[in-house]
């Protein structure tokens, strides 16, 4: 019994009890949480407070069917505070565990994805010099989330999308050939040491080219495989795919018949050799240019032709884009765009982040990429753990912005989140490996049906199941609300249960170790290692 079944079935008991109306009015209003305390339970729902506005006088039916309905699943049902709480039964914990015995990291994927194929775009920082601590954000988020889409069954790419074309790339360019002494400086252009890199490294080979667009492409290419590429390697990010803007426009069918599919809706003005797409005709307050008046085309059009390729040339059926917020405005008009052109506002999930800040004794420090005054992934990876650097970008939710602690990053203690979560693994693997010195073989196998019966009795064992039973939860939740974050807190939580079961159960002290608790520790010490391999943490033996 998954949160998602509890859901299932409340519903059907409502749909059969209820007039159509009451069901109508608490239909979209109805919630269910996992809770936090387990001593309040594992699952909770607001449907009470509902009824008791919606239908009071079925109050007492409703509540009557869900007992009598789920009373094999749970072993308690009780309200507190007017919430209606749910206590999984040991038999439900007892199938969790013997499943998790019986395939190990294969228990925690589900197929509600059903194989369907989605896209999953970040980063994708323009390619006009090093990443700074910002893409960090987004780098963690999409990661994060493509590994649990995976988990639930869809088919994922990951991509980098690279506007290799338009106004930051010419200016990348111009401020290479004023380092070189070609052309005048000017305020807007590019500074920092990187800038100087790439005009003594490109100097040679762009001494006799006089088209701007050939040395565009150089650039562009030498930021890519110089300083994106080998900064997301360090990071621990890789792309299935680097997707170039400039692509878009090779087929030129393809952009005439866009451009004619909005004229067939009366939605494109003509003026003064511009193309101007008329979404005030379609609600929004702001048109917006596709073609400029010297025949540029716009990033406007150019994430129109993105979307189109994503949805009817490469037929993804879900795309999402992470983003910074100052996007906001320019996503909402961009998918006012898109259902013209049928493509449904459903299929485009959207994750906005916020600004990161790197704090340090109580300073923030500010950054511009274009004054060359910023801190670059290079930067902190060079003082930082990877790993760390991973789960302290996945703790806040993306609508806030993240101050970066320099000092408790730097701290090799319990304080620090990736080491918490590290010595439990350490902690686990050190029972074996002392088991091992001591001539025990770690087992591979057992029965799961005998030791999952053994184990259940035991309350700190029920417990650390209960928090693994929520995982399944969690990865829909975080696929419904795009929060990859929330892993962040579920993940200590296993780390403190495995904690708190280390502490309490001296398993290597025992005169002869159980054979049995060797296989169990095995199977946590497994099951920690995928855990933290979904934020691309690899865990470490020992510390």
């Amino acid at each position: 019994m998954q949160l998602i079944d509890l859901e299932r079935k409340i519903k059907i008991i409502l749909r059969k009890n209820l007039k159509k109306t009451s069901w109508k009015n608490i239909e979209n209003k109805l919630q269910f949480f996992i809770v936090k305390n387990l001593d309040r339970g594992d699952y909770s729902t607001n449907l009470l407070f509902l009824l008791d506005k919606f239908a009071p006088n079925e109050k007492e039916i409703i509540l009557e069917k869900i007992n009598k309905k789920l009373k094999n699943h749970f072993k308690k049902i009780e309200i507190v505070n007017n919430y209606l709480n749910f206590h999984l039964s040991d038999y439900v914990l007892f199938k969790v565990l013997r499943n998790i015995f019986k395939k190990g990291e294969k228990h925690f994927y589900s197929y509600i994805g059903r194989k369907r194929k989605i896209i999953v775009e970040y980063v994708s920082a323009n390619p006009t010099g090093p990443l700074h601590i910002g893409n960090i954000r987004g780098a963690v988020l999409g990661d994060t989330l493509a590994n649990f889409l995976k988990i639930l069954g869809f088919r994922v790419t990951k991509e980098y999308y690279v506007n290799d074309r338009g106004t930051q790339v010419e200016i990348l360019v111009k401020s290479i050939l004023a380092n070189l002494g070609k052309i005048p400086e000017e305020e807007n252009f590019y500074k920092g040491d990187y800038i100087k890199e790439i005009a003594r490294d490109l100097k040679e080979k762009i001494e006799n080219i006089n088209d701007l667009k050939k040395i565009e492409e150089m650039a562009c290419n030498y930021v890519l495989e110089n300083y994106i590429k080998p900064s997301l390697k360090k990071l621990g990010t890789s792309f299935d795919n680097y997707f170039s803007e400039k692509s878009l426009y090779q087929d030129k069918n393809k952009l005439e018949k866009i451009i004619e599919l909005y004229k067939k809706m009366f939605l494109i003005e003509e003026k003064d050799g511009a193309l101007i797409l008329k979404l005030t005709k379609i609600g929004e307050i702001k048109d917006e240019f596709l073609i400029r008046a010297n025949g540029e085309p716009t990033y406007f059009f150019s994430d129109i032709l993105y979307h189109y390729n994503k949805f009817f040339e490469r037929k993804f059926k879900i795309g999402v884009n992470i983003l910074g917020a100052d996007h906001h405005d320019h996503i909402r008009r961009l998918k006012k765009a898109l259902e013209v052109l049928k493509i449904k506002e459903s299929q485009i999930k959207i994750i906005t982040y916020q600004h990161v800040h790197l704090k340090k004794e109580e300073k923030i420090l500010k950054m511009s990429k274009r004054k060359g005054v910023f801190v670059t992934i290079d930067d902190l990876l060079s003082v930082i753990n990877p790993g760390v650097v991973r789960i302290m970008f996945l703790s806040m939710t993306p609508e806030t912005t993240l101050n970066f602690d320099m000092e408790i990053a730097q701290k090799v203690s319990e304080e620090n989140p990736f080491w918490y979560l590290q010595y439990a693994y350490a902690r686990l693997n050190n029972i074996l490996k002392r088991a091992e010195e001591r001539g025990y073989k770690i087992p591979e196998k057992f029965d799961p049906q005998k030791l999952a019966k053994f184990y259940i009795k035991e309350e700190e064992i029920k417990n650390l199941i209960r928090i693994l039973h929520q995982f399944k939860d969690l990865s829909i939740i975080i696929y419904r609300e795009l929060k990859p974050n929330l892993y962040y807190d579920y993940l200590l939580n296993v780390a403190k249960e495995i904690h708190h079961f280390y502490e309490k159960r001296r398993i290597i002290q025992e005169e002869k170790i159980d054979r049995r608790d060797l296989f169990l520790v095995k199977t946590l010490r497994d099951v920690l290692g995928f855990f933290l391999k979904i934020v691309n943490i690899e865990p470490m033996e020992k510390i």
